[in-house]
């Protein structure tokens, strides 16, 4: 998904990214609270790309450790 008032979030640090999440959270519970729903339209979109972003990183993450992990067979020695 694309928005046009977006910085790539490729570009971003974890912390960045996370941070920009939760501030759009709270912005958007600010509008709906105000009625605002084409600006929670736009929030929405926002963090929909934002968390897809995020859970990339996590998944290619935990498919490297997994990676890594050879697991308990190398440790245990039945004789």
């Amino acid at each position: 998904m694309f928005h046009p008032l977006l910085d790539d979030p490729k570009k971003m640090k974890d912390q960045e990214l996370e941070n920009k999440i939760l501030d759009l959270s709270r912005k958007y519970h600010i509008a709906a609270r105000f009625g605002q729903g084409s600006v929670c339209t736009q929030i929405i979109t926002i963090l929909d790309v934002l968390k897809e972003e995020l859970n990339k990183r996590q998944r290619q993450s935990l498919e490297s450790v997994n990676k890594n992990n050879k697991g308990l067979d190398d440790l245990i020695n039945v004789e």
